[in-house]
């Protein structure tokens, strides 16, 4: 018998159940092509699929999958030890080329610097942020089906609203996790009081910290939990300078020009 990645038996995007879908597709909860070996459940097969398909509502279609794993494996790879002349070869990217002997990231053609484009990158991506910690969340508490995420369900599988995502800046100096290639949430004690009492996640990736708004709880804590929580893990101002809201992909510095004494 062919093999069902199931625990509640109804997906936690579309909220279907079998007969109405399936479950046989292995859905990564977070991008293989980052490395990422951690499975997901409760994720049915159209809406696994439905990430890594363009948005042709778009003037310029990309997917979900598709931006966040072009902005994290930037990231990923250029907090690599292992940096040499021959990167370029197994580095597959469709915005980005690497020049190991200037060090530096060049733009492909694709990577258009227009409003629109900037603006559906931002909104996939973030998207992808989202998506991501719903699948995690899933994946080890299997709550992910709480009603409390159905703002994230509309954001991410209905392209419906908005959901605002905060970060911290960073000066230029990270802290590289040890295993970079393969990268999961963590949801400790404390994170899940956070969601709780909160309605944020606070997520740690490739060095930088994102605030996601995972509850609508978060409309009633923003303006104390924000300020705090930033305050905490901002400290002396040596990692991270101030808090911003993500209006366009390039609020992040995620070519570490900064890391590199760039402007």
């Amino acid at each position: 018998m062919k093999k069902k990645y199931i625990d509640k038996g109804e997906c936690i995007w579309c909220r279907k159940k079998e007969p109405d879908t399936t479950f046989f597709n292995k859905p990564h909860t977070i991008s293989k092509q980052l490395g990422s070996t951690k499975i997901g459940i409760d994720i049915c097969d159209d809406c696994n699929s439905f990430f890594g398909k363009p948005d042709h509502k778009q003037k310029d279609p990309m997917s979900v999958e598709l931006a966040f794993k072009e902005i994290m494996n930037i990231m990923k790879l250029l907090l690599s030890n292992n940096l040499n002349e021959n990167t370029y070869k197994t580095f597959n990217s469709v915005y980005f080329t690497y020049y190991h002997s200037k060090s530096t990231i060049k733009l492909k053609n694709s990577f258009k610097l227009k409003h629109y484009f900037i603006s559906s990158l931002t909104r996939q991506f973030k998207k992808g942020i989202y998506e991501i910690f719903l699948q995690e969340y899933h994946r080890v508490t299997k709550n992910g089906l709480d009603e409390r995420f159905n703002r994230i369900r509309r954001f991410v599988r209905q392209d419906i609203g908005d959901i605002p995502l905060y970060f911290l800046d960073n000066n230029g100096v990270h802290m590289v996790e040890e295993d970079l290639n393969n990268y999961s949430l963590k949801f400790p004690d404390t994170l899940i009081s956070q969601i709780n009492d909160f309605g944020f996640f606070t997520m740690m990736i490739y060095s930088n910290v994102f605030f996601l708004e995972v509850t609508l709880r978060a409309d009633l804590t923003r303006e104390i939990f924000l300020p705090q929580e930033s305050k905490r893990l901002i400290g002396s101002g040596f990692v991270f300078s101030e808090l911003k809201t993500l209006n366009y992909i390039t609020d992040i510095d995620f070519t570490l020009r900064k890391l590199h004494g760039r402007k």
